[in-house]
């Protein structure tokens, strides 16, 4: 089989892009694989074929827009499958959405009572877009990243074509235990956490629930908390000051080796008021870290309450997110349950699973009797 990804960026890092490496990267063992991306980090040696597609980068919005239309432009030849990220080009026949824009901008405002002026352009340009696609959409598979986006296509925008859930996976091999994790106290150390002092880790769009998490904090006697994110810090260190608990927040900005800190941690903290996913939250699952998430984030969907993780019923209550990180503090056998679970959950979700499940969608839009090869044999669809 010939397949073609289109994705904005090629790289292991976040998102939509490391869904694409994962996929991409097994399919090229028994297909013809091609990608096309404005930024590319390959592998030596790997089979893969990219094609490089400029992009004007300057705003959020011009990059998404001026991608779209050269990858529509510049997906040329004969493909079996056209597998597009969202609207990254309008030449496809199967679209992963990872977020239902309309969806995302309204949770935004009800969160922060007002967007700015960027934020406000940005979710109506991409809503009506995304409206006119999904709501004309026929001859095409849709995969949805969870049933929350899933219903958001359909409530959103009217979507008609037919829609799979197929979860992201993720890397158990990787993401190991953060106390069986050699760099758990090297790194404590290095940020100045104490031998029994709690943890709590936030990761990703500090607008995904960073000011409900301080506000937390200060509710509680003793923890510190940290932040990977590449937002603004200032408004957040500021918020910190105001609420006098500046000496137990640390900031450490973006960066490529998430699992460090990971394995520093006792709790991984979303209260999110929206998420497609959550690729954080499995990760950290996978780490048999505790793990605090809103109903609203997809990856909810694979959280028992107590069992596997801890949901918060209302993602913008202080208080309620402050009991949970309380129980976590004071109950550490029940933590440890907790994450313990949360890692044999992570298990069951491989990115083998995920590109079996994606495959079968490609199979539904290839010509009967197609002989596709797999792994080494054949599979025929019937």
């Amino acid at each position: 089989m010939k397949i073609a990804f289109v994705v904005h960026d090629y790289r292991r890092r976040e998102g939509h892009s490391r869904y694409v490496v994962e996929l991409a990267t097994r399919y090229a063992e028994s297909h013809e694989v091609h990608v096309f991306a404005n930024h590319i980090e390959a592998d030596a040696g790997s089979p893969i074929h990219f094609h490089p597609v400029p992009a004007w980068r300057t705003s959020a919005l011009g990059s998404i827009l001026s991608f779209a239309l050269q990858a529509t432009l510049r997906v040329r030849g004969r493909f079996d499958i056209i597998h597009n990220q969202g609207l990254c080009g309008l030449r496809g026949n199967v679209f992963t959405a990872h977020i239902a824009n309309r969806a995302w901008h309204r949770a935004l405002r009800q969160a922060s009572g007002r967007l700015t002026f960027r934020e406000w352009v940005s979710g109506t340009t991409l809503s009506a877009l995304e409206y006119l696609f999904y709501r004309t959409a026929r001859k095409v598979q849709l995969i949805a990243v969870s049933k929350r986006i899933a219903d958001d296509l359909r409530v959103c925008y009217a979507a008609r074509a037919p829609i799979t859930v197929v979860y992201h996976g993720v890397d158990s091999k990787s993401f190991i235990p953060a106390r069986d994790n050699p760099q758990r106290n090297p790194v404590r150390s290095g940020i100045g956490l104490g031998a029994g002092e709690v943890a709590y880790l936030f990761v990703g769009d500090m607008r995904k629930g960073a000011r409900q998490c301080l506000e937390a904090l200060a509710k509680l006697p003793s923890g510190k908390l940290m932040f990977v994110s590449r937002s603004a810090e200032e408004p957040y260190r500021a918020l910190a000051s105001t609420l006098g608990i500046e000496d137990r927040v640390v900031f450490l900005g973006s960066t490529g080796e998430v699992e460090r800190y990971y394995a520093a941690a006792d709790a991984l903290l979303l209260p999110t008021p929206y998420d497609s996913f959550a690729l954080v939250v499995t990760e950290a699952m996978a780490t048999a870290l505790p793990v605090v998430v809103s109903r609203e984030a997809g990856a909810s969907e694979l959280i028992q309450d107590g069992v596997n993780g801890l949901l918060l019923d209302h993602y913008n209550d202080s208080s309620e997110l402050a009991e949970k990180m309380r129980t976590i503090a004071e109950d550490p056998a029940l933590a440890g349950r907790i994450g313990a679970a949360g890692r044999r959950t992570a298990e069951k979700y491989s990115w083998d699973l995920t590109a079996e499940e994606t495959m079968r969608v490609y199979e539904r839009l290839l010509p009967e009797n197609m002989t596709v090869p797999a792994k080494g044999k054949e599979i025929r669809v019937l």
